[in-house]
């Protein structure tokens, strides 16, 4: 990766990002911010669960500015359903002139994407596995993107495909 980046994976809970966050952040070297643990810890702390969501965005972007301040990129792992965040994400990128990257993950097979909610055991302490119905109820409320971005069909092709297509967007 030449220039700084600020890189957001974004998508569904169970279309993968997660999982390609985490590999972008090992082959790059670069801080991930994942917007659940996040969240998690702040419930932890005593902060009542209806208060914590945009919160969680707010803690994830300070972390973010944090490091794009020092000339660093960074990866960040978050739903990003509406305009809200992803416009401070576009704003962050522009104050401190860096590249945005999008990557936005999608599970087009249902069957497969309901088969990885129903299996997942992440282990954030603190967090409970989504359901598929709330699954279904955020696709309900997910806008679709307007920025240029990358888009995976995470259940098109294994993880060491995507994360190599991932790789080669941000080069």
């Amino acid at each position: 990766m030449v220039s700084q980046k600020l890189i957001i994976l974004a998508g569904l809970p169970g279309s993968g990002k997660s999982t390609l966050a985490e590999g972008l952040s090992r082959h790059f070297s670069l801080p991930l911010f994942s917007v659940d643990p996040i969240e998690a810890a702040m419930w932890r702390g005593g902060l009542p669960r209806d208060q914590t969501g945009i919160a969680a965005y707010v803690v994830a972007q300070t972390l973010a500015e944090e490091h794009l301040r020092l000339g660093q990129s960074v990866v960040i792992d978050a739903v990003n359903p509406v305009e809200a965040p992803r416009a401070a994400w576009r704003n962050l990128a522009a104050r401190y002139r860096t590249d945005l990257a999008i990557i936005e993950c999608v599970c087009a097979d249902e069957a497969t994407h309901r088969r990885r909610i129903e299996a997942r055991m992440r282990g954030i302490e603190g967090m409970s596995e989504v359901t598929w119905a709330r699954v279904e109820k955020r696709r309900t409320e997910y806008e679709a993107w307007t920025d240029a971005r990358l888009t995976l069909d995470t259940s098109a092709h294994p993880p060491g495909r995507l994360l190599a297509e991932a790789i080669g967007y941000l080069a």
